[in-house]
């Protein structure tokens, strides 16, 4: 029988809240903030980018992201160990997203790209990669929980893939702002059922142990 410890450690709670919540927020903020800026047509990328004036900002919140998900990783232990690493790994692209910004807002950089496509793939196939078989675990971290959220995930990036390489489609920055948030999102989401089992766990085992 699983034990709340097996499932989740505290720190993944705040973790996996705060980060859909630094993200959104923080690209909600920057982007009001920044004139002229178009949610809609342009990138968050765009908004750290080394002309921006909203720069140090969006790279705070970057960077905090990204020390979520790294927190997120290490105590989501409900999370297969090969979905917890592919967590860690989009945490630390999204801090090498911020470290490598666009030099300019028009302007592209290989190794941003790089992280930013590295993030996106690792934060879609993290539930697939964290797949639990035993049926006392949470049926968002087993097979089909696991499956949907990976489809789901890696359907949105494909969109945004599609869209960001057509360099016209005037939609980028909405498509994009679907897919990272809701990578953002779907950690919070299997953490609140791991914690949820967690609480059921713990009476069971202060039972069995009243009972020896």
């Amino acid at each position: 029988m699983t034990t709340a410890r097996e499932l989740i450690g505290r720190p993944a709670i705040v973790s996996s809240y705060l980060a859909p919540v630094l993200l959104i927020g923080g690209t909600f903020l920057a982007g009001a903030v920044s004139p002229g800026y178009d949610p809609v047509r342009q990138t968050i990328s765009e908004l750290a980018a080394g002309d921006a004036p909203t720069r140090v900002l969006m790279t705070v919140f970057f960077v905090l992201t990204g020390l979520c998900h790294l927190v997120t990783a290490t105590f989501a232990r409900g999370i297969g160990i090969a979905g917890r690493a592919a967590i860690l790994v989009g945490g630390l692209a999204t801090i090498g997203v911020a470290a490598f910004a666009l030099p300019t807002a028009a302007g592209s950089s290989a190794a941003h790209t790089a992280f930013a496509m590295i993030g996106f793939i690792v934060l879609a196939a993290w539930p697939l990669l964290g797949m639990r078989f035993r049926s006392d675990f949470p049926w968002l971290v087993r097979p089909l929980g696991a499956i949907v959220g990976t489809a789901i995930l890696t359907a949105l990036c494909v969109w945004f893939l599609i869209i960001w390489s057509s360099h016209s489609s005037p939609v980028v920055g909405l498509v994009e702002r679907v897919a990272a948030d809701a990578e953002a999102l779907w950690p919070t989401v299997v953490v609140t059922a791991l914690f949820r089992a967690a609480q059921g766990a713990s009476p069971r085992r202060a039972d069995r142990t009243m009972t020896r």
